[in-house]
């Protein structure tokens, strides 16, 4: 049977997880209104888009972040609920991969 404690661990898990989606979703919002705060200081009328999209995409990504996070705090509960708490390394591999990717390619971006 599992203790109070396991049920407190993936809480705070779960808090983690929500916060980390925030801090992107946040950092997403200050590319894209920089971006946009830069062109208009400089006087310009073509804003530059390319900004505005990495900003945009740090933001959804905050937002599968959370998903991701929550899709794992209810998943936990139930297994701890049953008693039958496995790891789950292939789902926590394959999301880092995908966000390691999304990172790669973002940056392939800024370069060229």
């Amino acid at each position: 049977m599992p203790s109070p404690s396991d049920h407190l661990a993936n809480e705070r898990t779960f808090l983690a997880w929500i916060r980390t989606g925030i801090a992107l979703i946040g950092f997403g919002f200050v590319i894209a209104k920089f971006a946009l705060f830069l062109e208009i200081l400089r006087g310009e009328k073509n804003i530059n888009g390319a900004s505005v999209l990495y900003g945009e995409i740090m933001i959804i990504l905050g937002g599968i972040v959370i998903a991701y996070g929550l899709y794992n705090y209810l998943r936990n509960e139930r297994d701890l609920a049953k008693n039958t708490f496995r790891p789950k390394t292939y789902e926590n591999a394959v999301f880092a991969l995908v966000v390691l990717l999304i990172a790669i390619i973002l940056a392939l971006l800024i370069i060229t």
